[in-house]
């Protein structure tokens, strides 16, 4: 009979029959194949409509639009993580894994990545090809960065990545870690991650899509993710992999963009693309740095499973 200590790590399953079984085997792949489907499902009559692929002749109402997103997005990453976590480690490994939900002691680095490391991106980005347009645009709206971006940090985009960020670092990059090098396991986080994004590239109106679907677009969609993916597991390992943290660079990220279009509407096409050399440039300078580590120091007890195995073990003592 598998240990409390072996079911957590995934090197036997805590059930021995059926699905349940399946997933503890394949803790990993169980996960991205849940997030997929489950997300999916739920954004499949946005994608049939006419404003998807008109497959099928109606609408969906804006309402319901928004309600069939926030459940695709909850009932992908997070209700997969629960599931496979719940295969693996029981009801108590499910609630050792919320209580990363409100770990919010990590020190002063990640809040202050959060608060400004986007932002200031941004800035750097725009005043490349604008001059002083960006400040002089946050001087003229001094609170905007109240009101709109860190508004947006704890509010809506929040709301979207708490249904994200509990599976795709909290679940998948942490255990990825422990078979791969944190390196590999960001890149193929951030692949899955952004093959998820798919069904937003079929809908006409979609938050990535303007038309018919593009899959050059699609595909650098793609590479964007897995750049940006190296940067999100660098924070959420220094954080002592903190699901908050995970959450809240990732809702960083989405409002900086927002509150920025917010102050300069016309940004150009060379501004972005100096942006993404800027992700790219911060990805490469992590990966040098940190040697491929991006963070990760299970010797220090920063790995979550290993170390609630190490605790299981001494209470089976």
């Amino acid at each position: 009979m598998a240990t409390r200590a072996e079911a957590f790590t995934g090197r036997l399953p805590v059930s021995t029959t059926g699905i349940k079984r399946l997933m503890a085997e394949h803790p990993v792949t169980s996960f991205f194949a849940t997030a997929l489907i489950g997300t999916w499902l739920f954004q499949a009559p946005m994608i049939l409509s006419s404003d998807g692929l008109g497959l099928l002749p109606y609408q969906v109402p804006f309402p319901i639009f928004v309600v069939l997103f926030l459940l695709s997005t909850f009932a992908g990453p997070t209700l997969g993580a629960v599931v496979v976590t719940d295969a693996l480690e029981g009801r108590a490994g499910v609630r050792r894994f919320f209580r990363r939900y409100v770990q919010w002691r990590v020190g002063i680095l990640p809040y202050l990545i959060v608060l400004f490391g986007y932002p200031l991106l941004w800035l750097a980005a725009v005043s490349s090809q604008l001059g002083l347009a960006p400040l002089q645009a946050i001087a003229g709206q001094p609170s905007s960065f109240l009101t709109s971006y860190l508004a947006g940090v704890l509010v809506f985009p929040a709301i979207i990545q708490w249904g994200e960020e509990p599976g795709w670092r909290g679940f998948a990059l942490t255990r990825l870690q422990e078979r791969y090098s944190p390196l590999v396991a960001a890149l193929v986080v951030g692949l899955v991650h952004g093959v998820w994004h798919l069904p937003n590239f079929l809908m006409v109106g979609g938050p990535n899509a303007a038309g018919p679907f593009d899959p050059v677009q699609f595909g650098l969609n793609i590479l964007l993710i897995m750049v940006i993916s190296i940067a999100f597991s660098w924070v959420y390992n220094r954080a002592n992999q903190s699901i908050l943290i995970a959450v809240l660079i990732h809702s960083s990220f989405n409002a900086s963009q927002a509150w920025g279009g917010g102050l300069v509407p016309n940004v150009p096409r060379a501004a972005e693309y100096v942006l993404m050399g800027l992700y790219v440039l911060i990805a490469v300078i992590l990966v040098v740095a940190t040697k491929g580590r991006l963070g990760y120091s299970p010797e220090q007890g920063g790995n979550p499973v290993e170390r609630t195995a190490r605790q299981a073990e001494s209470e089976e003592a």
